[in-house]
């Protein structure tokens, strides 16, 4: 992926009266990114993306696209295409004409404006219905022209306003894989707001984690996930286990750490002092079952209960009073019935934080 950074959101703050929205916001979109703003609502990743946009002021910082400042700029000056949450294309118009809006705006002679508004259409796979109106296709179509709409203007940036939350999981699983396959063949800077973590995940190549108008951390999907720096940002990305712990033995990055299920050996790069109070955390996904013979944690624990899910098990395990959660696979758990069993966690899976006075 080129290095270059497209857009910087540097030093944003915004206030509605004694709200603060967002409270010193900066992020850097490297040219060609997928970049998603994530979090729950009302912590302040729409109104980001709308002073990305030009649709909001800041209160203070500067938007710059290729190191240029365009605070100032109107949104039609900026050379970004937003696609909102709800489609937000006009009833009376067909969908040739709905697409063709913006192209008509910059007076393209008509041959271009048929030629773009076709090349659009077919990328999303809607050249057939043309002359519709958007009252006779499906939600997945309409959100489909309105993505149209905002390419075919050929936007430096294209902004995303959690374009899929008004659709059924089907239309979304599908639509978000043509999203993704679209961005990466076009290789168009793209800002995608969403509080579906999953989403964020699987169409991402990074990621900032948002609460309260602060950003918590950016990183690759994969980093975030698997190593957090903060609690918070663990425990909104997945299911978590958690339990007290304290630090006894520290041997270059391994840990040995006292819980209640025993002593636990973490491998990390963070540096902890022994005696100090930690919370360990595993995600369910990475209990194996049975463990591996060379795993250093392995816990015998009983089995409290099955919840069969389909493509996994989630089991509830417990040890010395201590219960903890794991997700198995079918194929690998035949024995529902089992009582008792031994499970084992990669000191690499292990995630410590500390314990904050």
């Amino acid at each position: 992926m080129n290095s270059l950074i497209k857009l910087a959101a540097l030093n944003i703050t915004k206030r509605y009266g004694d709200s603060v929205v967002l409270n010193n916001v900066s992020v850097n979109v490297k040219q060609s990114q997928f970049f998603a703003l994530l979090g729950p609502s009302g912590s302040g990743k729409t109104t980001l993306l709308r002073i990305i946009a030009g649709f909001v002021r800041p209160d203070t910082g500067k938007i710059l696209i290729e190191k240029k400042d365009i605070t100032e700029q109107p949104p039609n000056k900026r050379n970004t295409a937003m696609v909102f949450q709800n489609f937000s294309l006009w009833p009376h118009m067909t969908v040739f004409e709905n697409v063709a809006f913006g192209l008509r705006l910059k007076r393209l002679p008509s041959p271009a404006v048929e030629e773009k508004v076709k090349r659009a259409l077919k990328m999303i796979h809607l050249q057939e219905h043309i002359w519709k109106k958007p009252q006779q296709l499906s939600g997945g179509q309409q959100q489909r022209v309105a993505l149209a709409r905002a390419l075919v203007v050929e936007p430096e940036i294209l902004l995303l306003d959690e374009p899929l939350s008004n659709l059924d999981a089907h239309l979304r699983d599908q639509l978000r894989q043509e999203i993704k396959t679209l961005q990466k063949n076009l290789g168009i800077t793209t800002i995608y707001v969403t509080h579906d973590q999953k989403e964020a995940m699987y169409l991402a190549d990074a990621i900032a984690i948002m609460f309260n108008g602060n950003i918590s951390e950016i990183g690759s999907p994969e980093h975030l996930y698997k190593k957090p720096c903060h609690i918070e940002t663990a425990r909104f990305l997945g299911q978590l286990n958690e339990l007290p712990g304290i630090i006894r033995e520290a041997n270059n990055s391994i840990y040995v750490v006292e819980t209640a299920l025993g002593n636990i050996q973490a491998e990390t790069d963070q540096i902890f002092n022994c005696g100090e109070k930690v919370i360990v955390c595993f995600r369910p996904e990475f209990v194996q079952y049975p463990a591996n013979e060379n795993v250093r944690n392995r816990i015998e624990c009983n089995v409290v209960s099955y919840e069969y899910a389909g493509s996994i098990i989630n089991a509830l395990l417990k040890k010395n009073n201590q219960v903890f959660r794991a997700d198995f696979s079918p194929s690998l758990l035949r024995t529902p019935e089992i009582k008792q069993c031994v499970v084992g966690v990669d000191a690499r899976d292990i995630l410590l934080f500390r314990v904050l006075l």
